[in-house]
């Protein structure tokens, strides 16, 4: 999705590293989501482990994890997007052509001819750097290497036909979500799989490992004898509810666009396509983000070893997954709200704020949008301070939450499942 760019020669406000920073973490749910998982998931939850078998499994599930969600964005996407516009849209004739940023195209201009070249050319007068973009600038500053959008190159690629171009365009973005989808998603959910077999290797036990500090060696392979049995099973189970949901995704955000049919539900799918953006290219938007960690909970619901295993994985990434993707908005509207009453702020939208939930639980401005309207004084810079404080207080509270309470939780039921099997048999 193309980002309006601010320009920070004129904006004290993103002079601020601190600013700068929150208004980045805000912009992404990718990156927010992240911090979060890093500091109240990955850091707490190794430390509170019950032994070092599980504090070493933990440790390298959470490596294994951020590797590919790193790479994704920034080494592989990059990439992704110029072989689809070379390969799949056919739109640019070789790899570093510029034109290969006309991806970036948000899907709601893609409806129509018109919307899309009005789209398009906004994007040619704005000058776009991705990674690798900004680390050549970095290495070498006096070439100011940048790349802008060709319009009439890109037209004359499909003989000047508009609904040509469009329709490659859809191609291209679509390529590009199926290919990110699997990779990232089949990745993180595969990883419990290969984890378990990395533990019975380095260990000669089988079982869930938080359990092998609580009972004999027979009692929690025993408790394991099923998932050892249909591992092979699961696995394929999970291979295919990856490609099933991703197919459903890019039928719903992207091949809908491509549909003549003027229906309400296809109508309804194309007034949304925007919700499968990519931000600047490289960041998975919200929604599929959260379809995404839900395929990523069958690969860890079907990996687990046990019953306990299984509760145990459902808490923490059901819990983590609620938390981040309603918890969240929930604590900023109810900070926003009640800043907006008792200290006059104006950190509320304007706008789409007169059901009766919205009153309670209004919708909030972007950081982003609060320090540009305290850059044009629209609104006093007391804004700027409250809204990145909630910001941070939300962060704070979900990482204080989910990185103690959690797992502290989870230990007392693991333990009390153990010592209930251990009496039974």
């Amino acid at each position: 999705m193309q980002v309006a760019q601010i320009n920070t020669n004129r904006n004290t406000a993103f002079k601020n590293g601190f600013y700068t920073v929150t208004r980045e973490l805000d912009s992404s749910a990718m990156l927010s989501r992240s911090v979060i998982d890093l500091f109240g998931c990955t850091i707490p939850w190794i430390v509170m482990s019950n032994n070092s078998i599980e504090r070493r499994e933990r440790a390298r599930k959470f490596l294994f994890d951020y590797a590919v969600i790193y790479m994704t964005p920034f080494l592989t996407l990059p990439f992704t997007n110029r072989l689809a516009m070379k390969y799949v849209g056919k739109l640019t004739k070789n790899l570093w052509s510029n034109n290969h940023k006309a991806i970036h195209i948000s899907n709601e201009f893609l409806k129509d001819t018109d919307t899309m070249m009005n789209e398009l050319r906004r994007m040619e007068n704005k000058t776009t750097r991705g990674p690798f973009e900004v680390l050549f600038n970095k290495l070498y500053p006096k070439k100011k290497y940048e790349q802008k959008i060709d319009t009439e190159n890109l037209l004359k690629s499909c003989n000047g036909d508009k609904e040509v171009l469009r329709q490659k365009l859809i191609n291209s973005k679509n390529a590009v979500f199926i290919s990110d989808s699997i990779l990232t998603f089949g990745t993180l959910g595969s990883i419990p799989f290969i984890n378990n077999e990395i533990t019975k290797s380095q260990t000669g036990q089988k079982g869930f490992s938080a359990e092998m500090s609580m009972a004999d060696k027979e009692i929690v392979e025993k408790r394991a004898e099923k998932y050892e049995k249909t591992k092979s099973k699961r696995f394929l189970s999970f291979a295919a509810a990856t490609a099933s949901t991703t197919a459903l995704m890019s039928l719903a955000g992207f091949l809908s666009l491509k549909s003549k049919d003027s229906g309400k539900f296809l109508q309804y799918l194309k007034n949304n396509a925007r919700a499968f953006d990519y931000v600047k290219g490289i960041y998975m938007s919200r929604f599929p983000l959260f379809i995404g960690s839900l395929i990523t909970l069958t690969g860890n619901m079907l990996a687990a070893r046990n019953t306990t295993e299984r509760k145990d994985m459902a808490i923490r990434q059901g819990i983590g997954s609620a938390v981040f993707f309603g918890g969240d908005l929930l604590l900023a509207s109810m900070f926003t709200n009640l800043s907006d009453r008792l200290f006059n702020t104006k950190l509320r939208k304007e706008e789409n704020n007169n059901s009766a939930i919205n009153k309670i639980l209004p919708k909030v401005k972007p950081v982003k949008q609060i320090l540009e309207e305290v850059e044009t004084g629209k609104i006093s810079g007391v804004n700027k301070k409250v809204s990145a404080g909630i910001f941070w207080a939300n962060m704070l509270i979900l990482m204080a939450s989910m990185g103690y309470l959690v797992p502290k939780a989870i230990n007392k039921m693991i333990k009390h499942d153990v010592e209930m099997d251990s009496k039974d048999r």
